[in-house]
């Protein structure tokens, strides 16, 4: 009876985490991963946004402008450049934000930390040029498989970066947090995995549920 309980509890969790955090997640699990890694720096956090007037790209931003030490210099769209980002979102109220360019333009020396919210396949390419001071964070599903036979296996083509592949992590920062600093390149999670792992891996590591 108990393991029931436990089991619709679960049901329960997962059907909640599916109606109210599928759109949610993802922006909230960014949230608490820049939060760490603010902390550990004394100093701001300079970051450029690839994909910046897509909807994760804008939604990012509204994050980002939330922390005192997070400082935007680029936003980076191919075919917005030279436009404000404020045409893009009026809910963007942070001022004196930089107008769109594209990511050519970014001087490297300047960033700390790029972010692509750009569509698959996208984010190889431009993590095979950045320099290996900056660390990445992408927001599709270009890092997020540890073995680039299963990529082309999963999404039908060849990868384009798997000399780095092993200097990425896909990371939920809750089970994660300790290994984030040893990485280049952070893969984030989409919004079912994330709504799904949150509730059951404690309590897998619990053993309160079999699998």
């Amino acid at each position: 009876l108990d393991l029931l309980n436990v089991k619709n509890t679960v049901t329960g969790k997962q059907e909640e985490a599916f109606s109210f955090l599928k759109d949610k997640s993802l922006l909230e699990y960014l949230l608490r991963l820049i939060t760490d890694i603010i902390k550990k720096m004394k100093d701001s956090l300079n970051i450029a946004i690839a994909g910046a007037t897509g909807y994760v790209g804008l939604e990012l931003i509204k994050i980002l402008s939330k922390h005192s030490k997070a400082k935007i210099l680029y936003l980076c769209a191919n075919k917005s450049a030279g436009k404000k980002i404020y045409s893009f979102d009026k809910k963007i109220t942070k001022k004196n934000l930089p107008k769109i360019t594209k990511i050519e333009n970014i001087n490297w020396a300047k960033i700390n930390i790029l972010f692509t919210a750009l569509p698959n396949g996208q984010a190889q390419h431009i993590a095979r040029i950045i320099p290996p001071h900056i660390k990445l964070i992408d927001l599709s599903a270009d890092f997020r498989l540890n073995d680039f036979r299963v990529y082309k296996k999963w999404y039908g083509v060849s990868h384009k970066c798997k000399k780095l592949i092993n200097k990425s992590i896909y990371a939920i920062t809750e089970f994660s947090r300790k290994y984030l600093d040893k990485y280049k390149i952070i893969s984030c999670p989409g919004c079912s995995p994330t709504s799904i792992q949150i509730p059951l891996i404690p309590l897998i590591k619990k053993k309160m549920i079999n699998i």
